[in-house]
């Protein structure tokens, strides 16, 4: 059964051009393309985190706004390496369209107790 590659609708074998899109019709459909976010952007860092509790609590958070994020531990090599992963710091990325957004979000975690940043 063939398919109209606009439309999406389905037509009898006799059929081979969609009377309304006026295109050829072919007999499997294409995947449709992704809407919404482009996802083709670079990463670009917008916070570190001290260590990887506080990383994923604040992916959860990203993730609560729809914002996805890349969470990438720093390895300081040497004796640091065997470090476990609560000791280690972490760095947050996420799409360059999301950066502002994402700030915006994690701000009020990025100020520790005595007033500076992480």
């Amino acid at each position: 059964m063939p398919f109209c590659p606009e439309c999406r609708d389905k037509f009898e074998d006799r059929i081979e051009v969609c009377p309304d899109c006026k295109v050829t019709l072919v007999k499997k459909l294409p995947t449709p393309p992704e809407e919404g976010r482009k996802t083709d952007q670079p990463l670009v860092r917008i916070a570190i985190a001290p260590n990887e509790p506080i990383a994923k609590m604040w992916a959860g958070v990203l993730d609560e706004y729809d914002i996805r994020c890349l969470l990438k531990g720093i390895q300081l090599g040497g004796w640091a390496a065997y470090a476990p992963a609560f000791e280690m710091r972490h760095d947050i990325y996420v799409l360059e369209s999301e950066v502002d957004t994402a700030k915006e979000v994690l701000a009020p975690f990025l100020v520790d107790q005595e007033g500076g940043k992480f």
